[in-house]
This record gives C-alpha cells, structure tokens and sequence, in this order.
C-alpha cells in the first residue's frame, strides 16, 4: 500500500554535502590539542551521532580531564573553520532533487545530528538555504540517533506524521532512526561515510541523478537498491 507523502526530510552530513571526513578531521583534531592521536579510520563508527554522544564517549575512553562543552566548543570552532575554507559543492544531483521535490509542492527539512551554527554555515557555503521550509538540529532532543527523537520532532514542526514523511540518510545510525520512527527512509550510499549498514532502508541509491520527487513519493512501495 502507498503512503501518502508529503515531506522529505534530509540528513545534512554525507548526504548534501561529503562532510563526513571534515567531522572525523574535526574530532582527530580537538583530541589531538589535548594530546590523544586517534587515527581518522576510527571515527566512521561513530558517523550520525550527536557531539555530546560521542565526547561523553571520548571523555570516558580517553580519560580527558576537560568538560565536555568546552571540548564541543572547540570542536565547533574547528569544524566552521574547515568548512569555510573548503572547497565543497553539493553532492552531485542533490539540488536538481530538491528542485524536483519543491516541484512537486512537497515540504522539505534538514534534520541534522550537527549544531545550527555548523548546519547553518554548511547551507550557506552550499547556498541551498531557500529549498528548505524547516531546518532542526539533533542538539535539541535528549537521545540521538539511532533514537528517532529528531525526526519525531522534525515531523511534528512540519506538522505532519511519520506515514508522510520521508528520510534521506546516509548512515547505519539514520537509518536506524528514520525505520524507528516509523518513516519511509532512502539510504544514501556515499563512500566518504565508511562502511554503512543501510539494509534497513526501503531503497538504497548511490548517486540523486538517479531519482527524482515522484520515486521518493513512491519509495514506500520498494525495497531494494537502486544504482
């Protein structure tokens, strides 16, 4: 049976723009200032989750005296700095996909594990900001995903339920999020996120040239990978 959709909701890190090595650079070096040295590879693990998740998690393993806003604070810093100075565009097909959904008169969302001042300096530097009708950060609710807290309360500020709303995601995590919060969810295969499991997913792509507003509409109805 069809569901009647009327939202995409979109992770931002790894699926709009291939972020994720800039995170995993972000945490290797606010633990390098304080005089740990993990390798970039470790960190795909912990790919969708939120920065109080995972420096609770690097505090306790690596025995860091700091509190754990101060070394988030740090790492913000680091990360808005990569990000402007980088050279990253949108991931291939990633506007013409959302020209299609607003074409479509479907209401369109970021919902990110990333604080608003990051997220924001991301849409930005994409200049993408305008397709979007709500933007919402993980940092908001008290559980993280793979909990489905940030899509729940993503779809109740568009005023919609799960059944009509679809997630775009790029991680085991996400998707985990997205199935638990009882929403249709398109796993996004991009390499830069490591190795992740998105089996969970209806439908799993590699490459938005692919597809268009009128698959995502349609996407409860599938459940394989399309390449």
């Amino acid at each position: 049976m069809t569901r009647m959709v009327h939202a995409i909701i979109f992770d931002m890190d790894g699926v709009l723009i291939d972020s994720q090595p800039m995170h995993y650079l972000g945490d290797q070096q606010t633990l390098a200032a304080h005089g740990v040295d993990v390798p970039v590879e470790a960190m795909t693990v912990y790919a969708g989750t939120t920065n109080q998740l995972r420096f609770e998690l690097f505090k306790e393993r690596y025995h860091l005296s700091e509190t754990i806003d101060s070394l988030i604070a740090e790492r913000e810093a680091i990360m808005i700095r990569l990000v402007r100075e980088s050279d990253a565009g949108p991931t291939a097909g990633s506007v013409e996909l959302l020209k299609s959904i607003k074409a479509a008169g479907l209401k369109t969302a970021v919902a990110s594990s990333s604080s608003y001042p990051f997220i924001h300096a991301v849409l930005e530097k994409l200049g993408i900001v305008a397709y979007f009708d709500l933007i919402f950060s993980g940092e908001e609710v008290r559980n993280g995903k793979p909990a489905p807290d940030v899509f729940l309360e993503t779809c109740e500020k568009l005023k919609e339920t799960p059944e009509t709303c679809v997630v775009i995601e790029d991680s085991a995590n996400g998707v985990l999020a997205a199935v638990r919060a009882g929403m249709t969810c398109l796993g996004y295969q991009n390499p830069t996120s490591g190795e992740q499991d998105l089996s969970k997913a209806n439908a799993v792509i590699d490459d938005f040239r692919t597809i268009d507003a009128d698959f995502l509409i349609h996407l409860s109805e599938k459940n394989d990978i399309v390449h």
